[in-house]
């Protein structure tokens, strides 16, 4: 009787432990889940500055701003229009725009990007066209 009593009670606390190890695992994934639902999805240039330096980050924050200015322009428009349009860019990069821009009308800020060898506009992601 005594080792039936022990076998049933280290059985219980085995089973306790192993149940409670389980429901732990469960209870951290379902917060895990609950945390991502209630966080907005980060945007992307969050997401697509993880792993990248401080001094890349910064680049890339310069280059959307100038791609954003580029885009506010009213087109058709000339170079010299354009140039003139973007502003809030640090000097070099303003230079730099001024030269690299080929002399012509431009039809549109896509006219614009691949003129600078830049991917054009990125299509609308699938999730967003549901």
């Amino acid at each position: 009787m005594v080792k039936s009593k022990v076998g049933t009670v280290f059985a219980f606390v085995l089973a306790a432990a192993l149940g409670a190890s389980s429901i732990q695992a469960a209870h951290a994934a379902s917060n895990k889940s609950k945390s991502a639902k209630a966080a907005p999805a980060s945007d992307d240039a969050t997401a697509s500055t993880a792993g990248m330096s401080k001094d890349d980050q910064e680049k890339l924050k310069e280059h959307n701003k100038l791609r954003a200015e580029i885009g506010k322009v009213k087109y058709p428009a000339s170079k010299n229009t354009i140039v003139a349009h973007v502003k809030g860019i640090k000097p070099d990069d303003k230079k730099w725009f001024s030269e690299t821009l080929p002399e012509k009308t431009y039809t549109s800020a896509d006219d614009v990007y691949k003129a600078l060898g830049w991917p054009e506009t990125p299509a609308a992601a699938p999730d967003a066209q549901k």
